[in-house]
């Protein structure tokens, strides 16, 4: 995941050119004055930015190792003080983090409810944002209506989807859960054929498609 984590930096002005001093005098002075200024200033957000990453990168990793050592609770909320006031990049992975952690412990209507916030959140990666939602879909499969499950995950069926093959598994499923067999049956048959599919989701698609008959 740490790879989705991608910082933009903002980019130094240009100072004014020389000729504004013989322009305007001790004007142009001020005006120099306040762009070394500026530029400290942008200087210094940017030395604080860089703490505050490595800050919450360490925090980040100590969250794991509670959870490594079997401290899940704690675990729990450290990475949900990290998802709400750690730096951008870190804070998103929590966000993850925290969500599994829930589902893990059986408290997949919370879990579904930060994997909505993450889809929701218009300043994330768009591609974090689909998962989330194939994520969200997914602890919501007993708790929802399958047609608006179907629906929302809908765009992320098509071929310019990277997780299509995961959102076509589940809108199999939930087809299957309402009663449409046929069409369930057609999407793992797909799946099944399709050598592009992942190899583990393509035998739970064979076997499912055993299942139901295929």
């Amino acid at each position: 995941m740490d790879n989705f984590i991608d910082e933009v930096d903002e980019e130094l002005k240009r100072e004014r050119q020389l000729v504004l001093w013989n322009k305007y005098g001790r004007f142009a002075l001020a005006v120099v004055l306040l762009g070394l200024i500026s530029v400290s200033s942008f200087i210094g957000w940017r030395q604080y930015q860089t703490n505050e990453r490595t800050k919450t990168g360490l925090e980040y990793m100590a969250a794991g190792e509670l959870l490594a050592l079997g401290k899940t609770k704690e675990s729990l909320a450290a990475f949900r003080d990290i998802s709400k006031n750690g730096a951008s990049g870190f804070g998103d992975l929590a966000h993850f983090r925290e969500a599994a952690l829930l589902a893990s412990m059986g408290n997949t209507s919370a879990a579904a409810k930060v994997y909505d916030g993450i889809s929701k959140n218009t300043s994330i990666d768009e591609m974090l944002r689909d998962l989330a939602l194939v994520l969200y879909a997914l602890n919501m499969a007993d708790n929802a209506a399958p047609e608006a499950l179907i629906a929302r995950i809908k765009p992320l069926t098509l071929k310019t989807s990277p997780w299509r093959f995961s959102a076509l598994e589940i809108t199999a499923m939930l087809l299957g859960k309402r009663g449409d067999h046929m069409g369930a049956k057609e999407i793992y048959k797909r799946l099944a054929d399709d050598p592009a599919t992942p190899s583990r989701l393509r035998a739970r698609a064979a076997e499912s498609l055993a299942i139901i008959g295929g």
